[in-house]
């Protein structure tokens, strides 16, 4: 017994130390003068690691936008909960693939150009009889699996604020959600669309999952569309925003948005 308890300590111990040198890394990073320290999650096509690098359409509007503000952008994907703690205290400056809510108001300032509009739909098992309308009616008979502190627009959001559903899940991370659908202990769960046919195509998953499916189109039921944004945390010097938000619009007039998504999309 005192191995073990030996052995957990250190373990413990362990994941401090690496916790503390990674926010170490970060501020030291975020504290360079000429360059912003920005957050966002794992979400392909739109940010990922490749090489040991950030990939993906999104981070590069965000480094372009960045660099046409006279800055440089030291983009780091951790886990969502995180991202969000981190540009909350101000130890990163902005986020990215942030939608609007009232809570994150209060800690972030939110640019007037959005990034993309994301379209949320349900994946559930291939073959189930899983069903619900756009109304969400039909839905009180299935276990709805979520994200911790992710946001799926203002009409999904608020269906889960009502309850509409049987019981809803937590998982921490998306993996988690699609093996809570594979094993049955959810019917379904909520994600962005292009991101999650992307994850389950290179997870060799598209034979076991699927959408939920119109009725009368057969085609994928999107119940929210919601615009996802670049942030700033409000510790964030006012100048390095209006920099960087001005940059933005320049980008979605001049066509440099859709040069660089249809780079990933063709």
């Amino acid at each position: 017994m005192a191995i073990l308890i030996k052995g957990c300590w250190k373990s413990r111990v362990f994941r401090i130390c690496l916790l503390t040198i990674f926010l170490f890394f970060i501020f030291t990073c975020c504290v360079h003068a000429k360059s912003l320290c920005i957050v966002t999650l794992n979400n392909a096509p739109q940010a990922y690691m490749e090489n040991g690098s950030p990939a993906g359409f999104l981070v590069e509007m965000v480094e372009e936008a960045v660099r046409r503000s006279g800055y440089s952008a030291d983009i780091y994907i951790v886990p969502w909960i995180r991202a969000l703690a981190l540009v909350r205290s101000g130890d990163a400056d902005a986020i990215f693939h942030a939608y609007h809510t009232e809570e994150r108001k209060k800690f972030l300032r939110y640019t007037d150009t959005s990034l993309l509009q994301e379209k949320v739909v349900a994946i559930r098992r291939k073959g189930d009889d899983v069903y619900f309308d756009l109304n969400f009616s039909g839905a009180e008979k299935y276990i709805a699996g979520v994200g911790r502190d992710y946001s799926y627009g203002e009409k999904v959001d608020q269906a889960l604020k009502e309850k509409k559903f049987k019981r809803i899940e937590v998982a921490s991370d998306f993996d988690l959600n699609v093996q809570k659908l594979l094993y049955g202990r959810i019917d379904f769960f909520f994600a962005d669309y292009y991101p999650v046919l992307k994850i389950l195509n290179d997870k060799h998953l598209l034979d076991e999952v699927e959408p939920v499916l119109s009725t009368e189109t057969g085609l994928p039921l999107v119940y929210s569309k919601s615009e996802s944004y670049l942030a700033f945390s409000r510790k964030t010097k006012s100048e390095v925003f209006i920099k960087v938000n001005s940059a933005l619009k320049q980008m979605k007039v001049d066509g440099t948005f859709k040069q660089i998504m249809l780079r990933y999309v063709q």
